[in-house]
């Protein structure tokens, strides 16, 4: 009589066959599933490690946080449905893919030699909008040129998480769409080359588009931008990239009537935009028009949506000039309790504390200033400051000068 029941090394070895396959099938599974959605916690990660590495000043890698073959898409994608227009601008796609491949010089070179030049390259906050993923950093150059600049991420199917943009919040418009117009003579040239396989739609498209280069690079000093501005297609006219070059226009011509009109153009346009803002302050600081400063400031921080400290620096700095210098000393300290190592509020409670006689405060942030940043008395002009005079001629600061000269000396028994 045969037996049916199932021997027991072989039921064995079939156990462990069934489990090895089952733990690799999951393991399959697990591979080619796509990544789950991006997180919180994941994306201010990813803000941190961009941060940390733009100061790290490590090309290699700072490169790679980037998914250039997306960027590039983005700059050339809107053109390449069409195929002749695809095999036609060939050319311009091989120019950027050089330029961000080995050691070139791309976007996030001129970034990293920013910051190697004293830039402060902060992240800020982190936000999802517009069904996109972002990261806010604040790009402060050491002359106190103010941007910031918003980051998109998108999670690659590795599970990674890459940069694909970024949003100037200065230029109004993303660094895809700036190197799309650097390109647009040779994209230009590209569709004239295959003009008969256009569609009446492609073609406006590009010559429209021309028409706009041709506005925002032409010489300002042979040409009134405000006449030409009226020859622009009606999609362009209230463009943010063209209402910026119109007022920056108005600046370089001292014309406060034609600022004032071209930005409350923008406002309306693009209500709660931080580009505008960002102009705005330095220019109603220039003229003296201090409210409207204060103002600017308020709509640029409502725009970027943040507490950015500098911002309380910056309203210091307005409060000064507005001759408030009770509430201007409350932002500076704001902003140095916020962030300890921005250098800026310093200065303002410094040149404060010497205008309200408050002598030793003074010379507290003096030393602060030495030791935090490095930077010594000698390295300031605070002559044309009112009290200086008293500053100068009061105990504490002769104290002070006294105890800096005792400590300079070498001390006895020292080698020279």
């Amino acid at each position: 009589m045969t037996d049916h029941r199932i021997n027991r090394p072989f039921f064995q070895s079939l156990l462990v066959a069934i489990t090895v396959l089952a733990t690799s099938l999951a393991s399959h599974e697990h591979l080619s599933a796509a990544p789950g959605p991006m997180t919180p916690q994941e994306l201010q990660a990813f803000g941190k490690e961009i941060q940390q590495t733009a100061y790290s000043q490590d090309a290699a890698k700072f490169r790679a946080l980037f998914d250039w073959t997306t960027f590039i898409n983005r700059v050339l994608g809107g053109y390449e449905q069409n195929p002749a227009v695809k095999e036609a601008i060939q050319p311009v796609r091989k120019q950027l893919e050089t330029a961000y491949s080995e050691n070139n010089q791309g976007i996030d070179s001129e970034i990293l030699a920013e910051v190697g030049s004293g830039a402060d390259y902060r992240f800020l906050a982190m936000r999802k909008e517009d069904n996109q993923f972002k990261v806010i950093f604040r790009f402060l150059r050491p002359d106190w040129t103010l941007n910031y600049q918003a980051l998109i991420i998108e999670k690659q199917a590795s599970g990674e998480l890459k940069i694909v943009d970024i949003d100037s919040l200065s230029t109004g418009e993303l660094i895809s769409q700036s190197l799309q117009r650097l390109y647009l003579p040779e994209i230009y040239k590209a569709h004239l080359d295959v003009k008969d396989k256009l569609s009446d739609q492609e073609k406006s498209r590009i010559i429209n588009q021309k028409k706009r280069y041709d506005f925002l690079t032409a010489a300002t000093d042979k040409t009134d931008p405000f006449q030409t501005y009226t020859q622009l297609p009606n999609e362009y006219k209230n463009e943010k990239i063209v209402l910026l070059f119109l007022a920056q226009n108005t600046i370089e011509t001292e014309n406060d009537k034609k600022y004032q009109s071209v930005l409350g153009a923008y406002r309306k346009y693009h209500p709660q935009d931080p580009a505008a803002e960002l102009l705005s302050i330095d220019y109603f600081s220039m003229t003296k028009q201090y409210k409207q400063a204060l103002e600017s400031i308020d709509r640029l921080t409502a725009a970027i949506k943040t507490t950015d400290p500098y911002l309380y620096s910056v309203r210091s700095g307005v409060l000064i000039e507005m001759g408030d210098h009770n509430l201007a000393g409350k932002y500076a300290s704001k902003a140095s309790e916020l962030e300890p190592d921005l250098l800026q509020p310093y200065l303002h409670l410094i040149n404060l504390s010497v205008m309200q006689g408050q002598f030793d405060a003074s010379i507290k942030y003096l030393d602060v200033l030495n030791s935090k940043f490095g930077f010594a008395y000698e390295d300031l002009d605070l002559s044309e400051l009112d009290n200086f005079d008293k500053f100068t001629a009061s105990p504490q600061f002769k104290q002070w000068q006294s105890v800096k000269k005792v400590a300079a000396q070498p001390k006895e028994g020292s080698v020279n």
